[in-house]
């Protein structure tokens, strides 16, 4: 296997450490968010790869976490035959119409930076806030555990 549900985690605790530790530090949320994005970008292909995609259909989705979402919201939970597009309503931020895991994984649909090259490069970074990414990583690495052995991709009829 190409990706691994622990170097996720591992990106999270990275991320972790320095939000709580950096927060001041010049480029300390661009990190934050860099780290949660890759995270997230590696969760869903672990997945996605435990699923039965191969690495060479992986690799075509790059770095896209819209597409990669879109991927895995294609797919069902084999033992309940429900779509796995849930993991789109999943809630990271509380009480904020917008704080869905969908919502902050499409964020540059909706004009903000596109990861990686956008919150990697240049002098300013549209997204949403680190500690929000933060914890959407979180809820992502979480529900791609969870559901680690039980997606199938969805039958094309």
């Amino acid at each position: 296997m190409l990706y691994s549900f622990e170097f996720a985690k591992r990106l999270i605790e990275a991320a972790e450490s320095m939000f709580r530790d950096g927060a001041e530090k010049d480029e300390a949320g661009r990190t934050v968010l860099y780290l949660s994005c890759l995270s997230c970008e590696i969760s869903l292909k672990a997945l996605l790869e435990r699923s039965g995609y191969s690495s060479k259909e992986l690799k075509k989705l790059s770095h896209d976490l819209s597409r990669l979402l879109a991927e895995v919201s294609s797919c069902i939970v084999a033992s309940t035959g429900e779509r796995a597009s849930r993991i789109r309503s999943k809630m990271v931020v509380p009480e904020t119409a917008n704080g869905t895991v969908g919502t902050l994984l499409e964020s540059e649909l909706s004009g903000g930076s596109v990861y990686p090259n956008e919150i990697r490069y240049g002098n300013a970074v549209r997204h949403y806030p680190p500690e929000a990414m933060l914890n959407c990583a979180k809820t992502v690495s979480e529900w791609c555990i969870q559901h680690d052995g039980s997606l199938a991709r969805a039958q094309i009829s």
